[in-house]
């Protein structure tokens, strides 16, 4: 029994042992079971940490390209900005240089339009002065023209005068040699002065005298306010002047010679004056005595010898007849129309 007891108790104590061994090894089974749960575990989160390290690389590195990305964005954009605001700038001053020539345009168009006002202004004046100076062209034309009929015309008058006076004379045995271009007759030779003398030769008077009787008949068919008997067609009022001119030989002295030739005329005049007293009252245009004297001394000789003859040629007695300045009334009224024309803006 006693060994059965301590059989039992040595299989009791056995079974104790067994039990805590069991109980050992489940507990190392449990520990191995948590060590190879706690393994795995971690082996699972250190996973997970590379999992999240991985991720977190890639969401940095996404990140960093997505800040990469919103960075070149940024930078495009502001280029774009930049771009906008020059394509803006160089659109504003596109315009402001239209808006700039187009202000040129419509100011050179402003000036154009002035500029073909202007012209035609001008080509008007041009025109109306075109007008105007062919008119007074033609007013001077014919002015011109009458002017020269008129000096023709008086001119050969006096011609005519002259040949009648020295046709008249003539039949009447005074000789006269005239001057168509000066416009005189001449009387000449000892016939009428003796040398150094102022007093008439009784031929001298004589011929004076039927040269008076021929003036005052014929004298004013040549001028103005007077009756005009018996004047032929070609007689017009033409003569300013009639002019008893004396001249002298060159002997004596100047002073001595001027007076004399001034008294050879004076005595032509009065001997003139006292066979026809008439003579006095024919006037010229101007209302004054158309007779008149003037002296040249030797001053104007017709003969350059120094002999006798030549000193009798030169003592003698131009009678001058001086045309008139005085115009037709024709002449009057288109030199009137000319002023006018000058006077009229063109």
């Amino acid at each position: 029994m006693a060994r059965s007891s301590a059989e039992a108790d040595t299989e009791g104590g056995e079974g104790y042992f067994a039990s805590v061994s069991d109980l050992m090894v489940g507990i190392l089974f449990v520990f191995l079971l948590m060590l190879t749960v706690l393994a795995l575990n971690f082996r699972e989160a250190e996973q997970q940490q590379v999992v999240a390290l991985e991720r977190y690389e890639q969401l940095r590195i996404q990140a960093e390209e997505a800040r990469r990305r919103a960075e070149e964005q940024e930078a495009e954009a502001r280029r774009l900005a930049d771009v906008v605001r020059l394509a803006l700038s160089d659109a504003q001053r596109q315009r402001a240089e239209a808006e700039r020539q187009a202000e040129i345009a419509r100011l050179a168009e402003a000036e154009a339009r002035r500029q073909q006002e202007l012209a035609r202004e001008r080509t008007a004046e041009a025109e109306a002065l075109r007008a105007r100076n062919e008119r007074l062209q033609v007013a001077l034309d014919a002015a011109v023209a009458r002017l020269q009929q008129e000096i023709r015309e008086r001119e050969e008058a006096r011609a005519n005068l002259l040949e009648r006076l020295r046709a008249i004379l003539r039949g009447r045995g005074v000789i006269v040699d005239p001057e168509h271009q000066s416009g005189l007759l001449r009387l000449s030779g000892d016939v009428l002065f003796a040398s150094n003398s102022a007093e008439l030769s009784e031929g001298a008077r004589r011929a004076v005298e039927i040269l008076a009787d021929v003036f005052v008949r014929l004298l004013p068919c040549f001028t103005v306010g007077m009756e005009r008997t018996n004047c032929g067609p070609l007689d017009k009022p033409i003569l300013e002047a009639v002019l008893i001119e004396g001249h002298t030989d060159q002997r004596g002295t100047i002073s001595n010679n001027d007076r004399l030739s001034a008294e050879r005329a004076l005595s032509v005049f009065a001997a003139m004056r006292d066979r026809q007293p008439t003579l006095e009252n024919i006037l010229n245009s101007n209302s004054v005595p158309l007779l008149g004297i003037s002296g040249y001394g030797q001053r104007r000789p017709v003969a350059l010898g120094s002999d006798e003859a030549a000193f009798a040629q030169n003592r003698r007695i131009d009678i001058r007849f001086v045309l008139s300045a005085r115009t037709s009334e024709e002449l009057r009224r288109l030199i009137e129309q000319i002023d006018a024309l000058r006077q009229v803006p063109p």
